[in-house]
């Protein structure tokens, strides 16, 4: 097969393809959150990677930038596992670090695949159509059967968390509006993707996340910044938003119903939204394709540099309206910021009636923030390790919240990794943004609308990053990660007859590639017995313990095994060596509040109260807000 041929060009491509697609079908599996799920997507990714790697499929096309930011997140995820030598939790640090790889595994898989620009082009293009359709497939759930797709009287599904499902759907937003923007395309295909635009947009507001507004933000400064077509990729932006402004009302319905708690929303409330949403696609639809015609078929140069001129004096009118307008409903900009800082401050923030949720800061985020924040402070150097910052927020948390993350992966990375593993990754960020901004120069203007909508897209899902735990859901970054790899990523034009050539830093990627591979299976196979003992334990004690006992071969470092043991121990009525499972994870996570109170429970059921309540009281020191804790600990009943 010739490098570089149509055929060869598939052949490359294909694996990133499978993963897309799968990605794109995980978030009906909570984007693959549990371990269950995006194990095998790291195997199979890593997999791929390596036989490209052993094939001589892989190569990177030469380019200083991808060279730095692939060292770097492969350096990064080796520093991620370096960290469980001091974590609190060398099971936690382990299962980071295989994440990580998975992050690794996508963007190195695709900017070292080498297709040619169209059948890029072509990927960019099935995921945005992906995301479309997984939009137009929520719609029509809310108009015919909307059960289980609210909650709390915001949109849930796809993906089952609000802020996830958000991100998922401004994904797709800043790519379909850099394609309807395209002029030369049909005016239908400009106007569907114009109305699929309006859609997610719709959608996503339907979530009422917060996080999202950051996202699609920093998305739109990536889009104008390096694609084509600026002016109308702003106006078409802004139009969509004003769409959405229009239905507002019939929109919010939902959440309204809610009204934090005190109502209950009905199929109906869902139903008018939904209504109301398709309208305006309908109705954007229908204006898009006479607009985009008129758009077509301008042909005159002047008349062409004249709209140009009107359309960015129309641009810079409005900011400067939206501006004096903003000002003037704000007030005092010191007074309103002072105002908003105690609003994001207060953890248990009232609903307002009638009010949107996206003009709110309040929330849970300040006081992970500073548990972060503290954390950082103490380790600024190497970090915590990977996975600690939960054992210091059930310790110094101010509210009885049971969260384990920090809702903000920057500081999630100075909490874990410190100064080291933050810069680690950051480098991986600044050489990735210095690729694509080299791609976009060297392309032409009909490739770079793919080139920036793709970055765009993913930028949407980084920038969400700093306010929301979108890192644990693999499903969904690694949508993202895929995204920026093929914008950053090019064809090779030196590639034909180039010798396939084993030096020492192959030989040390493939082995390195084999371990990490061996490492994440080790994972994923101690993960399936844990549920299978969890499974035996129904029907038989012994069981439940063989099972254990492999769990515990496949991760060594792991606690659930060793509770699963326990469990098996006592109901075979060895109660000596069930104490000693127990004790003995004990030993490997020091401050696991779980496992002192799973001895208090154990110290309960032998009759030693006394010694339960030393237990209990242990474990409150370590988590001190748990009621139940302090209840146990006080009577140890």
């Amino acid at each position: 097969m010739v490098v570089g041929s149509p055929a060869g060009d598939l052949a490359k491509v294909l694996p990133i393809a499978l993963v897309g697609l799968l990605l794109l079908v995980s978030g009906w599996w909570d984007s693959a959150f549990d371990l269950r799920y995006w194990a095998p997507l790291t195997i199979l990714s890593i997999a791929l990677l390596l036989a490209q790697l052993l094939i001589g499929g892989w190569r990177l096309r030469g380019d200083a930038p991808l060279t730095v930011a692939t060292v770097a997140i492969w350096v990064f995820a080796l520093y991620v596992l370096l960290t469980a030598a001091w974590a609190q939790s060398a099971a936690l640090a382990w299962e980071e670090a295989a994440r990580t790889c998975f992050y690794a595994a996508l963007w190195t898989l695709t900017v070292g695949a080498g297709a040619a620009g169209a059948w890029r082009n072509r990927l960019g293009a099935g995921l945005t159509a992906g995301i479309a359709a997984v939009a137009v497939v929520t719609l029509v759930g809310l108009l015919f059967d909307a059960d289980g797709l609210f909650l709390a009287g915001r949109l849930d599904s796809p993906v089952g968390y609000r802020n996830g499902t958000a991100a998922l759907f401004a994904f797709g937003f800043w790519p379909l509006s850099g394609f309807a923007a395209r002029r030369g395309f049909p005016s239908a295909a400009r106007a569907a993707a114009f109305a699929a635009a309006v859609l997610v947009l719709g959608l996503a507001f339907l979530t009422q996340s917060r996080g999202v507004l950051i996202g699609l933000a920093l998305g739109g400064v990536v889009s104008l910044a390096i694609g084509p077509d600026r002016l109308r990729r702003a106006w078409l932006a802004i139009a969509a938003v004003l769409a959405i402004a229009l239905v507002s009302g019939p929109l919010l319905t939902p959440y309204d119903a809610f009204d934090g708690g005190a109502g209950t929303v009905t199929g109906g409330d869902i139903q008018h939204a939904a209504t109301a949403l398709l309208l305006a696609c309908v109705a954007i639809f229908v204006a898009s394709i006479l607009l985009f015609v008129f758009d077509n078929g301008l042909r005159s140069s002047g008349i062409d540099r004249r709209m140009r001129v009107v359309a960015a004096a129309g641009l810079a009118l409005l900011a400067l309206g939206a501006g004096a307008a903003g000002l003037a409903k704000i007030g005092n900009p010191v007074s309103y910021a002072d105002e908003k800082l105690k609003e994001f401050n207060d953890v248990e923030p009232a609903a307002v009636k009638g009010s949107t949720r996206l003009g709110t800061v309040g929330g849970q985020r300040s006081d992970l923030w500073r548990v972060a924040w503290d954390q950082f402070r103490d380790h600024p150097l190497a970090g915590a390790g990977a996975g600690s910052y939960q054992f210091a927020y059930y310790r110094d948390r101010h509210t009885d919240r049971n969260l384990s993350d920090t809702h903000s992966l920057p500081l999630r990375l100075l909490a874990d990794t410190g100064l080291v593993g933050t810069m680690l990754f950051a480098t991986w960020l600044v050489a990735m943004a210095v690729a694509i901004a080299r791609r976009a120069r060297e392309t032409i203007a009909a490739e770079r609308m793919w080139v920036a909508g793709l970055a765009a897209a993913g930028a949407t899902l980084l920038a969400q990053c700093l306010v929301d735990w979108l890192w644990l859901l693999p499903g969904l970054l690694g949508l993202g990660v895929l995204a920026l790899g093929m914008a950053a990523g090019g064809e090779e034009t030196d590639r034909v007859g180039a010798p396939r050539r084993w030096s020492p830093v192959r030989l040390a990627a493939a082995g390195a590639l084999a371990a990490a591979l061996v490492g994440v299976t080790f994972l994923y196979l101690s993960d399936l017995y844990v549920r299978k003992a969890r499974v035996d334990a129904l029907h038989s004690p012994q069981a439940e313990l063989d099972s254990a006992r492999t769990a515990a071969w496949f991760d060594p470092v792991a606690v659930t095994p060793l509770y699963l043991q326990a469990s098996a121990l006592e109901s075979e009525g060895k109660r000596a060596e069930a104490k000693r499972a127990l004790l003995d994870a004990l030993d490997r996570e020091p401050d696991n509040f779980v496992t002192l109170g799973l001895l208090g429970d154990f110290e309960v059921r032998g009759g030693n109260r006394v010694t339960a309540r030393k237990y209990y009281r242990r474990a409150l020191s370590l988590n001190p807000l748990d009621s139940g804790l302090r209840k146990l600990s006080e009577g140890a009943e």
